[in-house]
Formats: C-alpha cells, sequence, structure tokens
C-alpha cells in the first residue's frame, strides 16, 4: 500500500510541475504581444520597407523583397515578392503569398480582361483564380492565397517568410 501512494503522489506532482512549467514557459508569448514597445527578434524575418510606404499607392500591390534570413543554424538568402492590400474594412494591411493553393505554383497579376471580371491575380499553371483579397474564386484552388502576420518595428514592417498562415474562404 506503501508503494501506490509514492506512485501517486509522483505521478500527481509530475503533472503539476509539468502544468506549471507550460505555464511558465508560455507567458512571455503573451507578454510580448501585449507588449508593444519591446522589440522582436527580425533576423528571420523579412523586411518590407516602412509602414508609410506600405500604405501609399494603389492597392492590391506587388512588393518585392530582398534578404538574409537566418533559420536555427543555417543563413540564408531569400528573394521574392507578396502581395499587399487593404482589408475589407481598409484599416489594416492583408499580406498575402504569391503561392498558389493548388499545387504550389506562383499566382501573378491576371490580365486586364481577367480583372474587369473580379479576377486579380491568376496561376496559369492550372487556371487558379483569386480575388483582390486573395479569395479564391474560380479554378482548382482549395481555399484562398495564404497570408503573412506583420509587425512593426521602428517603422518597418516584417513578415516571417517561412511562416505562411493558411486560411480559409469566407462563407457568403
Amino acid at each position: 500500500m506503501g508503494q501506490k501512494w509514492k506512485r501517486r503522489e509522483f505521478l500527481s506532482k509530475s503533472v503539476k510541475g509539468t502544468i506549471g512549467l507550460f505555464a511558465v514557459s508560455t507567458l512571455p508569448l503573451g507578454l510580448t504581444a501585449c507588449n508593444e514597445d519591446e522589440s522582436i527578434d527580425v533576423s528571420s524575418m523579412v523586411n518590407l520597407g516602412s509602414l508609410k510606404e506600405l500604405e501609399k499607392g494603389e492597392f492590391p500591390k506587388k512588393v518585392p523583397y530582398k534578404a538574409k534570413i537566418q533559420d536555427a543554424w543555417v543563413e540564408q538568402e531569400m528573394e521574392g515578392f507578396v502581395y499587399v492590400n487593404k482589408n475589407k474594412e481598409g484599416d489594416t494591411l492583408l499580406i498575402m503569398s504569391p503561392i498558389c493553393t493548388h499545387l504550389g505554383c506562383t499566382a501573378g497579376d491576371a490580365e486586364i480582361e481577367m480583372q474587369k471580371e473580379g479576377i486579380r491575380f491568376y496561376c496559369p499553371c492550372h487556371g487558379g483564380q483569386y480575388d483582390e483579397f486573395g479569395i479564391n474564386v474560380g479554378g482548382p484552388p482549395p481555399r484562398p492565397l495564404d497570408t503573412f502576420d506583420a509587425y512593426a518595428q521602428n517603422g518597418d514592417v516584417y513578415i516571417s517568410v517561412l511562416s505562411a498562415k493558411q486560411r480559409k474562404k469566407p462563407s457568403n
């Protein structure tokens, strides 16, 4: 009977310790999200330029990037582009990956005639069609273009180009 009590006590303390360790390890994440003054590590992010410049001009627009990204112990040169638009409410930037969600080809600007029909981005590989907000409106893509969370630091906008977020097609 003494053995069972020690085993239960051990398991109980182990579970409590694990939960406590988890709570302590996630606390800094919550604090970072709430504190705008705290700087973020941008070594694995791409700088898209100043927020003031990104908000100028017509939307959606193609924004090129070129950066050295530190991913774990590997530093790599990355070059590409993203599409930037304002969200439907017009109050925040929507930063979209150009990678078609069908088979990973690159979706480019649709031809003028297609744009008149509401198709803004087009993937010529298999006919994927997206509107100005990256929502799939035709062809085989199963979901909208992926997006990136944006982080502002010292007036510049950064994205984690290695961490695109999947999104679902909004229901009408």
